[in-house]
């Protein structure tokens, strides 16, 4: 029975450490708009690596944003070494340059002191260099009026994967026991 207890907080201790880093964001816009998404972060919370979310409402329509303008890069850090900033974009990301179907992209700026308790922030306020008028915002002219990040909700299908999957370690031991 130690087995089987140590197993399963060892896949268990394994399944909550791939969900680290990766949180979901919820913002609101002057306009109206709506940012829905879930974001994946380096180890220490610093930088973004991806996103996977709709922008949509007040002007936008409803527009997939899903690439990281610099992944791993953080553009706040000169504010302090608690901040971390960035841009997430629509389209495909080559370089913003040759991007020719970009729309509309939203600078995003936190402070990760209490990681991985995330916290919404505009280090710097207007001076902040993601934004004339702070970070949290969409193209530059709509600024976030509320937001927050919550710990990611792993999808049911995961869910139900990892159960059957627990499920049969467990019959595959207990048989053993049996034997």
């Amino acid at each position: 029975m130690k087995r089987l207890t140590l197993l399963v907080a060892l896949v268990l201790g394994l399944v909550g450490a791939s969900f680290a880093g990766t949180v979901t964001l919820n913002e609101t816009f002057a306009s109206g708009a709506t940012f829905n998404g879930t974001l994946t972060f380096t180890p220490d919370y610093s930088s973004l690596t991806a996103v996977n979310g709709v922008l949509s409402g007040g002007t936008y329509g409803v527009d997939p944003i899903t690439w990281v303008w610099w992944p791993g890069g953080n553009y706040a850090s000169g504010f302090g070494p608690q901040y971390g900033g960035n841009q997430i974009m629509d389209g495909i990301g080559i370089n913003y340059s040759s991007h020719g179907t970009l729309t509309n992209f939203i600078t995003l700026t936190w402070d990760f002191s209490g990681a991985p308790n995330l916290v919404l922030a505009t280090p710097g306020g207007s001076g902040n260099i993601l934004s004339g008028i702070g970070g949290n915002n969409v193209n530059y002219n709509d600024p976030m009026v509320s937001g927050r990040f919550s710990a990611a909700t792993p999808e049911p299908g995961s869910l139900i994967l990892l159960g059957t999957g627990l499920m049969g370690v467990m019959g595959a031991i207990r048989r053993k026991m049996v034997l």
